[in-house]
């Protein structure tokens, strides 16, 4: 507690498509574009998420928490998105 005797203030990490929401808009964009797609499916109380590109769907072995699932999705398409930039060298 603090000198008033208010407890303190939890301070959360910023997540991925907060910290560069510039990158997080192209990298959704160029996802879209590329018909790939991340969404989740329910698993119970959990959900798993699926990535789907047209021709292939993997299934993520991982069950997340509905409070997760929005960071998660953003970190998928940024993931994507860098191994993307890797391989082809330029912006898209």
């Amino acid at each position: 507690m603090n000198l008033i005797g208010m407890p303190k203030r939890k301070i959360k990490p910023i997540p991925l498509h907060l910290q560069d929401t510039d990158k997080a808009r192209k990298a959704i964009s160029w996802a879209f574009r590329s018909y790939l797609r991340a969404y989740p499916v329910p698993s119970g109380d959990l959900y798993h998420i699926v990535i789907d590109n047209g021709v292939k769907r993997l299934k993520s072995p991982k069950t997340y928490k509905k409070e997760e699932l929005t960071d998660a999705l953003w970190r998928i398409y940024i993931k994507y998105y860098d191994n993307h930039l890797e391989k082809v060298g330029y912006e898209s």
